[in-house]
């Protein structure tokens, strides 16, 4: 097969964008009063055209209600439009009996208790080809919910030093923010259950092994995971940017930016602080080689560090929030509200 359409689509993946944009995606778990699950319609009547146009509110297959701010200069600026986004979506919620919970994996509820509730050729072809593999895939898309970082790719080398440590980063930091102690609605005795999930989905699709990372290519690496990965059984996955969006690895670029897609979704208090040092390790270039240097032996060995990840117990933690406080200080005057960091 001739991947030269292919090819060219990564390599728009990896371009530079605007400067230091900093965005979020805010995912939150709805239910009922008495723990019932929410069909997207119910809140998606409650919301008005203002919050409309500053959330951008969507929705994930299990009815999971997904907030994504405009992109914002600052971690300082973003924060601003999340702060009263939060209190007001909460307000909306309670309006209509429902309330929005920020954790990682629903703590209350199975799969046969939470439907397929976006039934598009989309998320039923994705279903289908998820059940033939194991139960992870379905949790996924029905009982999970994450907070999704996204930041502005550099240009030159430093954008190769954001994928690796982003990528690289990830154990650690999901250990860091773990909050996700339930599976199918009972306690399972870890706090990174998401993380769990992700790692038993399908790894040719998320890459939780690190087989979409090359220390020397990684424009390379990600095209080889691309074109291994299996496409769809729909018709659109035959085009190469649909079979890209497909894809779910920890970290992904999306042409002049990265989606980090590996934290677990956090309460109000703790999403700055996860911004903060994501932000701190991706433009402060003394972290971000600190971090790489640190990180980039554990390479081989990421299958090892995820599932230690789900455990909350990772290695390099403690020493990589420490670069990243220490990239908090160095950021322009005004870029952060303040040096939140880890305890």
């Amino acid at each position: 097969m001739d991947d030269t359409p292919l090819r060219g689509a990564v390599e728009r993946l990896f371009q530079p964008g605007r400067g230091a944009y900093v965005g979020v995606e805010i995912e939150l778990i709805p239910a009922f009063e008495d723990g019932g699950a929410v069909p997207p319609a119910v809140l998606a009547a409650a919301f008005d055209e203002p919050f409309r146009l500053a959330a951008r509110p969507s929705f994930e297959p299990g009815g999971q209600l997904e907030l994504s701010p405009r992109p914002r200069p600052s971690v300082a600026s973003l924060m601003r439009d999340v702060v009263p986004l939060l209190a007001r979506v909460d307000e909306i919620a309670r309006t209509v009996g429902v309330t929005l919970t920020a954790v990682g994996t629903d703590p209350s509820r199975s799969c046969t208790e939470v439907p397929l509730r976006l039934a598009t050729p989309r998320y039923r072809a994705m279903q289908r080809h998820f059940d033939r593999l194991g139960p992870d895939g379905r949790r996924m898309m029905r009982l999970t919910a994450s907070l999704q970082v996204n930041v502005d790719l550099l240009p030159g080398r430093a954008c190769v030093e954001q994928w690796l440590v982003a990528n690289l980063a990830g154990p650690a930091l999901a250990a860091e923010f773990a909050h996700s102690p339930h599976l199918d609605g009972r306690p399972a005795g870890i706090p990174g259950v998401r993380t769990h999930i992700w790692q038993g989905v399908e790894l040719a699709r998320t890459g939780y092994d690190g087989r979409h990372l090359d220390a020397v290519d990684p424009v390379g690496a990600y095209l080889a995971f691309a074109a291994a990965a299996p496409r769809l059984a729909i018709p659109e996955a035959a085009a190469s940017g649909y079979h890209l969006n497909t894809l779910f690895p920890p970290v992904r670029p999306r042409g002049g930016y990265l989606e980090v897609r590996y934290l677990d979704a956090q309460p109000e208090t703790r999403v700055e602080v996860a911004v903060n040092t994501l932000a701190a390790l991706m433009f402060d270039a003394k972290a971000r080689r600190a971090a790489l240097e640190l990180l980039l032996p554990t390479i081989e060995c990421l299958p090892q560090r995820w599932s230690a990840a789900a455990r909350g117990d990772v290695a390099e933690t403690a020493d990589l929030l420490d670069i990243a406080s220490a990239g908090m200080r160095r950021l322009p005057r005004g870029y952060l509200r303040s040096v939140r960091v880890a305890p």
